[in-house]
């Protein structure tokens, strides 16, 4: 028979027992703080990411506007800058016109041939409207002159235009691009219940094994074999007469 188990031992079992259940207690209530704390940062990172892409997409909107706006701005100057231009040509041609009336009214005044004949007398007779023909071509060629100046100018406003046009389009043409959204933590996995359940056995073998095993040793190397179980007369096993004993 075994050795009957003492008060000293249960305690002892006990306090293993409670030793390692409360280790594997707090092994896993700190492996489930530090998930909370890793799902709590994920969980702030993607609200931060959101805000970001949130913000930059009304950022890329109010740009948008402004980049309207500019577009009239550049328009609105570079069409007063050539109706300056076409008033600078109104006012070329308008001067050539002033000019030439009062080069034809001088020419009409100083006609004169007198009552001289020959080739001096004719000469001196068309002075006046070679006179005026020369200042009525100088007074054309300056039009001419300022109309081309004005054109370039123009030509030339419109390659500013369309190049701050361009550069202001070229800022907000693409909408922002979000990049990944935050990647989830790994989790760890909670303590094995197997390893506990093996050191709760092990704490009883250790506390009880002298009780179990001190009156026969060799009670493990035992062959126990079972014998025959008796039947009732109706031919149905007895197994309340069913019992294992040793050789």
């Amino acid at each position: 028979m075994c050795n009957p188990v003492t008060g000293w031992q249960v305690a002892q079992f006990g306090l293993s027992a409670a030793g390692q259940v409360g280790s594997y207690m707090s092994q896993r209530a700190g492996v489930n703080a530090r998930n909370r704390a890793k799902l709590l940062n994920f969980r702030q990172e993607n609200i931060a990411y959101y805000n970001d892409v949130l913000l930059r997409n009304t950022q890329w909107k109010n740009d948008l506007q402004d980049t309207e706006i500019a577009y009239d701005n550049i328009f609105q100057q570079t069409v007063e800058a050539w109706r300056q231009q076409d008033l600078a040509i109104e006012q070329a041609y308008d001067q050539a016109a002033r000019d030439n009336l009062d080069i034809l009214q001088q020419v009409y005044r100083k006609e004169y041939a007198g009552t001289q004949t020959g080739v001096t007398a004719m000469r001196l007779a068309n002075e006046p409207l070679r006179q005026g023909g020369i200042k009525l071509t100088e007074s054309m060629q300056k039009a001419i002159r300022v109309s081309d100046e004005a054109t370039l100018r123009k030509d030339i406003l419109k390659a500013d235009a369309n190049r701050r046009r361009r550069s202001a389009f070229q800022k907000t043409w693409r909408s922002p691009v979000p990049g990944w959204t935050p990647e989830a933590p790994a989790l760890e996995g909670g303590p094995s219940t197997g390893a506990l359940v093996l050191g709760l056995a092990a704490s009883a073998v250790g506390s009880f094994g002298e009780s179990w095993f001190g009156s026969n040793p060799n009670i493990l190397d035992q062959d126990f074999v079972s014998k025959p179980i008796p039947t009732l007369p109706s031919g149905m096993t007895d197994w309340s007469q069913a019992t294992v004993i040793g050789p």
